[in-house]
């Protein structure tokens, strides 16, 4: 009878706890940050605002989030029922005390959906656990799709390319852009900035078609704080001139450019106002068809020489792609051709190795139509010496533990991973680095025995390294 008593007793708890998940910072609702769209029901707590304009008492949910070993940005968008607000607020850690909130981090959903990611400024420990709550304005069910995100067009080289479809992006797992007065960007101060460009297409007036632009901050009560920022510029990543800047509000515009020469690069520069999470759609006017969409292009050195990868989401047209390469990032010349796949909405991947680089190498890709009409990937840069770099030392033989020394190199955020002989990543971190001496452990007792590259990535440079994990 004890026996069955027991078990009768857990079974009705069950239903309990069920109950109580999300009601607390105790008991919080984990997001899984896989990229896919759950809902989930809204709590019976209730409390007050922590950082938006008060709406009084309203339904409370508490949810984990789990940064991975690489310490990449976490993004989460959210829609709550009814269109009515959502204020989402988080917290350093498990504990949700005033001490612990992070109020640049939180923000204001006034019209019931956006994008939420932690304030640029604010610093990601791997393999850690923090607190989202999330205040609606009614009971039911909201919405999130959680990823973990690493922007791609976080700076100039690395800006997507564009054309005359639309793209639907955002810059709210954004860094500030580098390099660029914020003053050509109508903006006082550059927080979560995305880099775009196109290539003008006929000799004429151009423009950026803007559409359905969704900005949200904690400022919203204030609408001159919340928006975008945009500015336009020529020339080349190393020396961009000014165009013309935008500020704006949420809805759709289509910004003029001016007038500008057949195969004029223009480079595009969005930036939320007050740090804003803009979601948006946008396309160029009078702007080459791009010959292929690209999800990526990536390049590292292995001993073979320099590696390039690139994946293609459709190619309209594309007869050819041209490998191309420079030594001071401005003249290229094409190293190598390789066929596109013509008409395709398919995901297609592609790989290039560089046998005899130089010791500083630029590598774009230029995507050529059936007809003759090109455009350009954003371009990468990779380092490599005669000998490997003094300042980066470890065992080149490693069991459970690889010791990475790094020292005297400038201080910044680093990106570490390791890949296998296939290319695949088995491991990524990213990682804060300071002046002088730098001593990182990396955890490979998980990895199997082999040989294994390890890429170290800064703001300007790149570098492989081989070892072999027995």
């Amino acid at each position: 009878m004890k026996r069955n008593c027991l078990f009768i007793c857990a079974v009705l708890l069950v239903p309990i706890f069920l109950m109580s998940q999300g009601t607390s910072c105790t008991t919080p609702i984990a997001i899984a940050l896989d990229g896919v769209c759950r809902n989930y029901t809204i709590s019976s707590s209730t409390g007050a605002n922590l950082v938006c304009t008060s709406s009084g008492t309203t339904p409370v949910t508490y949810f984990s989030i789990t940064s991975n070993s690489s310490a990449q940005n976490m993004l989460l968008k959210i829609t709550g029922p009814s269109n009515q607000p959502v204020e989402v607020a988080f917290y350093h850690g498990t504990s949700c005390t005033n001490g612990n909130l992070e109020a640049e981090s939180s923000i204001c959903l006034y019209d019931g959906n956006g994008d939420w990611a932690p304030a640029e400024d604010f610093v990601i420990t791997p393999n850690t656990t923090y607190i989202v709550r999330i205040k609606t304005a009614t009971t039911g069910t909201i919405q999130i799709c959680g990823q973990y995100y690493t922007p791609p067009n976080n700076n100039c080289l690395g800006a997507t390319p564009i054309g005359t479809e639309l793209l639907v992006d955002n810059n709210a797992a954004h860094k500030p852009g580098n390099g660029v007065n914020p003053f050509n960007v109508c903006a006082d101060v550059l927080e979560n900035t995305a880099f775009y460009s196109y290539i003008v297409d006929i000799t004429g007036p151009t423009s950026l078609s803007v559409e359905t632009m969704n900005c949200d901050n904690n400022y919203e009560s204030d609408l001159l704080k919340l928006g975008f920022q945009i500015g336009f510029f020529t020339g080349t990543c190393s020396g961009l001139t000014p165009i013309k800047c935008y500020a704006g509000v949420n809805g759709s515009a289509q910004l003029t450019v001016g007038v500008l020469p057949t195969g004029t690069q223009v480079y595009v520069l969005i930036d939320g106002i007050l740090g804003s999470n803009c979601d948006y759609s946008i396309r160029a006017i009078n702007a080459l068809v791009l010959a292929a969409s690209l999800k990526y292009f990536t390049a590292w050195k292995t001993p073979e020489g320099n590696l390039l990868k690139w994946v293609s989401l459709k190619e309209y047209d594309n007869a050819f792609f041209e490998v191309q390469r420079s030594t001071d990032g401005i003249n290229f010349t094409t190293i190598d051709r390789i066929a596109g796949q013509g008409n395709s909405t398919v995901e297609k991947t592609y790989q290039y190795i560089d046998a005899s680089p130089p010791s500083k190498s630029y590598y774009r890709l230029k995507m050529i139509t059936a007809d003759g009409k090109n455009s350009y990937s954003n371009i990468l840069r990779v380092e490599r010496g005669s000998k490997g770099n003094p300042k980066i030392t470890f065992n080149n033989v490693v069991t459970d533990q690889l010791s990475l020394q790094i020292n005297d190199l400038k201080q910044e955020k680093v990106s570490i991973k390791i890949i296998d002989q296939s290319g695949r990543e088995v491991y990524r971190q990213n990682t804060q680095i300071r002046s002088g001496y730098n001593l990182i452990n990396l955890n490979t007792e998980k990895i199997s025995s082999g040989i294994y590259y390890l890429i170290l990535s800064g703001v300007d440079y790149k570098e492989a390294f081989p070892f072999v994990k027995s």
